[in-house]
């Protein structure tokens, strides 16, 4: 097939990136050279930060390009958002590609002085946590009478199925990730992380207040504390447990529990209970996600389907660990 010529602004697609089209192409390698690659593993997809960057540049300088709006669409099917940063977590994106480093202080003391007194001395201990980047690899299958489907009819509805591909991919990995086989450390199992044990497998109020009262002792904000629970996990909660109800249904369509909004993932463990200050993790990931098609492993060159494969290399970094807290029995 040959390239296609440019188009217009906001003409970005997925689809015409893995076809070779020279306008995705030229985008493509954009992105790769801006950002940077770990490894380099297939074409560099535009990310949110490049989509900033595009809107907020001059014609000369890039503006021009394509529309920053339109490129999202891609952007969040390739690296979409993930529970934790719709509980409020940062999404850190770098141009490098090696481990980074985040400031960790603990302790820090002050006090009131008298006249001619010398100031009391900081007691802090200053550490450090890690992000180092780990590839997660996303797959999503396309048969050859999908493939030969017309590209408009056929992208919206890629692009939806490959960000839930990839959300699931992440999400895993960063909260129950074991830290071997390529893994990122999960924020389950991140050590110094509070904990509260369960006597059965349903927790009752008193032990999920447990759970607050380690949150609060650590210093943590009750005002930014967030539930994160298993779907299957609320559901068991939402039945009276010994006489008390422990899950609250505000008009506004959250579920609460204690007054603290709970979230759901069915990438957490069935049975662990999480209880943080979103703030206190941040999802990192390293450029940008790269994608590639695959025609022919597997005896795809004679049936004629493929899988898009999507590598994005991210990690968690758990920034003050105190301020999580897990239970289960």
């Amino acid at each position: 097939m040959a390239a296609r010529s440019p188009e217009p602004p906001g003409r970005f697609s997925l689809l015409g990136l893995l076809a070779g089209d020279s306008y995705e192409a030229g985008m493509s390698r954009l992105a790769a050279d801006k950002y940077g690659q770990p490894q380099a593993r297939g074409l560099a997809v535009p990310h949110r930060k490049m989509a900033r960057d595009l809107g907020v540049g001059t014609a000369t300088g890039g503006g021009n390009l394509a529309s920053g709006q339109q490129i999202q669409a891609v952007a969040q099917a390739v690296r979409p958002t993930l529970v934790l940063e719709q509980m409020g977590a940062e999404r850190i994106e770098v141009n490098a590609v090696g481990e980074l480093l985040f400031p960790r202080w603990s302790g820090g003391t002050g006090g009131w002085l008298a006249e001619g007194e010398s100031s009391v001395s900081d007691a802090a201990t200053i550490a450090s946590a890690s992000a180092t980047p780990h590839c997660a690899a996303s797959r999503l299958a396309l048969s050859r009478r999908l493939r030969n489907q017309a590209r408009e009819d056929l992208e919206s509805a890629v692009l939806r199925e490959l960000g839930q591909c990839v959300a699931a991919t992440l999400e895993a990995g960063f909260l129950t990730g074991t830290g071997s086989s390529e893994q990122p450390l999960g924020l389950i199992s991140t050590p110094g992380i509070g904990s509260q044990s369960f006597a059965g497998a349903v927790p009752t109020l008193a032990e999920l207040a447990g759970m607050v009262k380690s949150y609060a002792d650590a210093a943590g904000d009750l005002g930014a504390a967030r539930w994160l629970l298993h779907p299957s996990d609320l559901a068991d909660l939402l039945l009276p447990n010994g006489g008390d109800t422990i899950v609250q249904y505000i008009p506004d369509g959250a579920h609460r529990v204690y007054g603290l909004p709970v979230h759901t993932s069915s990438h957490l463990t069935e049975g662990k209970h999480l209880l943080l200050d979103p703030s206190a993790v941040a999802t990192v990931y390293f450029s940008a996600a790269q994608v590639v098609m695959d025609e022919y492993s597997n005896g795809k060159s004679l049936s004629g389907a493929a899988e898009i494969c999507v590598f994005n290399f991210a990690d968690l970094a758990v920034l003050r660990p105190a301020h999580v807290v897990v239970g289960a029995a």
